[in-house]
Parts: C-alpha cells; sequence; structure tokens
C-alpha cells in the first residue's frame, strides 16, 4: 500500500470527476465520446483505489473454473443454428 498524503483529494477529484461525466451524460446524451469518458473516469477511481490499496488488483480468487467436454456435442445441440459458411464444408 502506498502512502500518499493527498490521496483523499484525488479520491474526491476522481467521485467529482466520475459525477461531472454522469452529469454530461444527462445534458448532452449519451454519445461514443461520452461513454467512452464514462469509462475512462471509472478506470481512474479504479486505479486510484489500487494504487492505495482500496480494491484488489486481478482476478477474483473465488471464482471457479468451468469444466467443458473435450469430445463431440450431440447432433441435437446444433439442430437450431445456422450454417454460416465459416470452417471447411
Amino acid at each position: 500500500m502506498a502512502d500518499l498524503p493527498d490521496f483523499t483529494a484525488v479520491r474526491s477529484a476522481a467521485l467529482e470527476l466520475t459525477r461531472a461525466v454522469d452529469d454530461l451524460r444527462r445534458s448532452a446524451g449519451d454519445s461514443i465520446e461520452v461513454r467512452r469518458l464514462m469509462v475512462d473516469a471509472a478506470r481512474i477511481s479504479e486505479d486510484v483505489d489500487a494504487l492505495v490499496g482500496g480494491a484488489p488488483s486481478g482476478p477474483p480468487t473465488d471464482v471457479q473454473p468451468i469444466q467443458i467436454p473435450d469430445g463431440d456435442y450431440p447432433p441435437e445441440f446444433w439442430a437450431d443454428a445456422s450454417d454460416e459458411g465459416v470452417g471447411r464444408h
């Protein structure tokens, strides 16, 4: 965990940025540029938390992997699928 004397100010500024971008979305509409700003503001908040140790970095540890069988799927599985012309014929 980093020792940052201005951490409270940085976290507050990141929260204020997130609120400002949300206000912009409400007034300017939901354009691709506003969506990108929303993602950027969220990432800044996440990075500030990760820098100081407020949020875990990396994948969650309680996720269980899903087993996928190696064999072929039964033909009924593909009954309602359409051929998009991909692969060998």
